[in-house]
C-alpha cells in the first residue's frame, strides 16, 4: 500500500496540468529503486478555457495514462521526459535532489471558429515544443523549469518556471504551486497579436506584443486513495494573464478574459511496468 502511495505521489504532479501546457513544480518523497517502473491508467474529466484568453469553457472526458520511470522515461498528461540526470539524497525534509533531461509535450492551439471576434484569423495548430526540463528540490520546496521550441504550431519558444511544496500521508496528498510563463515574440504574437488584415476582418484593434512574461498561475493537486490500487485525483489552476497578454484586444473582446481556469478529476488504477 505504501509503495503505491509513494509512486502515485511522484508521478501525478510531474504533469498534472500538462493538458494546459503549464509546467508544475513537484516535491514528492523520493522512491526507492524497487518502486520505480509504475504506470497508471484510467479516465479524466477536464474543464478548461477554449483557448488562451477566452472566457468560454470547454469540458472533455479523456483517457488517462501516465508512466513513472520506465527505463528512464516519464509520461504524464501530454509531456514525455527522460531522466538524463537523476541525482541527490532524495526528496523530503533534510534531503535534496536534481532531475533533468529532454522533454517533448503537446499544447493545444486555437480555432478561428471559437469566437466571432476571431473572424479573419487563421487557425493555430497544436504545438509540440521540444526542449528540456530541470527539477530541483531542497527539503520541502521544489523548483521546476520547462523550456521548448515549437516546430509545428506557432514556432515560438516558451519557458515555464514553477515553485511549490507538498504534503501527504498514506491516504491523502496535497500539492500547491505557482507558475510563471514566458514566451518569445513569435508565440505572443500568434496568440495575442492582431495584424492590420485581422483588424479589418474582426473589428479588433491592431496589436503587436513583444516577448515577455504573459501569465502566472496558482495551481493545486489533491489525491485520495480509495482502494489498494485506485485513487481519485483533483487538479485545479487559475491563470492570470499579464504584461504582453493583458493589452491584447483578443482578451479584451466581449468573450475574452484576462484570466483562465482549469479543473480536472481523474480516477486511476496502478499497474506494474517493471517487466517492460
Amino acid at each position: 500500500m505504501t509503495n503505491y502511495i509513494k509512486a502515485f505521489h511522484t508521478t501525478v504532479f510531474i504533469g498534472a496540468l500538462g493538458l494546459t501546457g503549464m509546467a508544475n513544480a513537484q516535491m514528492p518523497e523520493r522512491m526507492a529503486d524497487d518502486n520505480k517502473g509504475t504506470g497508471y491508467i484510467g479516465v479524466t474529466g477536464i474543464l478548461m478555457s477554449e483557448y488562451l484568453g477566452s472566457s468560454e469553457q470547454d469540458f472533455q472526458v479523456l483517457p488517462y495514462l501516465s508512466l513513472e520511470d520506465v527505463k528512464g522515461f516519464d509520461f504524464f498528461g501530454t509531456a514525455l521526459t527522460y531522466r538524463a540526470v537523476d541525482v541527490g539524497t532524495g526528496q523530503g525534509l533534510g534531503k535534496w535532489s536534481l532531475r533533468a533531461g529532454p522533454r517533448i509535450a503537446y499544447s493545444p492551439g486555437r480555432d478561428s471558429s471559437d469566437s466571432p471576434y476571431l473572424t479573419g484569423f487563421e487557425d493555430i495548430d497544436g504545438s509540440l515544443p521540444i526542449g528540456g526540463y530541470a527539477l530541483g528540490t531542497v527539503g520541502p520546496v521544489g523548483l521546476r523549469v520547462d523550456a521548448g521550441q515549437d516546430f509545428v504550431g506557432h514556432d515560438g519558444f516558451t519557458v515555464d518556471a514553477s515553485i511549490g511544496t507538498a504534503y501527504s500521508n498514506e491516504k491523502f496528498g496535497f500539492q500547491p504551486a505557482v507558475t510563471l510563463s514566458w514566451a518569445d515574440n513569435q508565440h505572443n504574437d500568434i496568440f495575442f497579436g492582431v495584424s492590420s488584415e485581422q483588424s479589418m476582418a474582426s473589428g479588433l484593434d491592431i496589436y503587436d506584443p513583444n516577448s515577455g512574461i504573459y501569465s502566472y498561475a496558482l495551481s493545486a493537486l489533491a489525491w485520495y486513495k480509495i482502494e489498494e490500487n485506485y485513487a481519485v485525483v483533483l487538479t485545479g489552476s487559475y491563470r492570470f494573464f499579464t504584461d504582453e497578454a493583458t493589452d491584447s484586444p483578443i482578451l479584451n473582446a466581449p468573450d475574452g478574459s484576462d484570466e483562465g481556469f482549469f479543473a480536472g478529476i481523474s480516477v486511476t488504477r496502478m499497474f506494474d511496468t517493471k517487466k517492460w
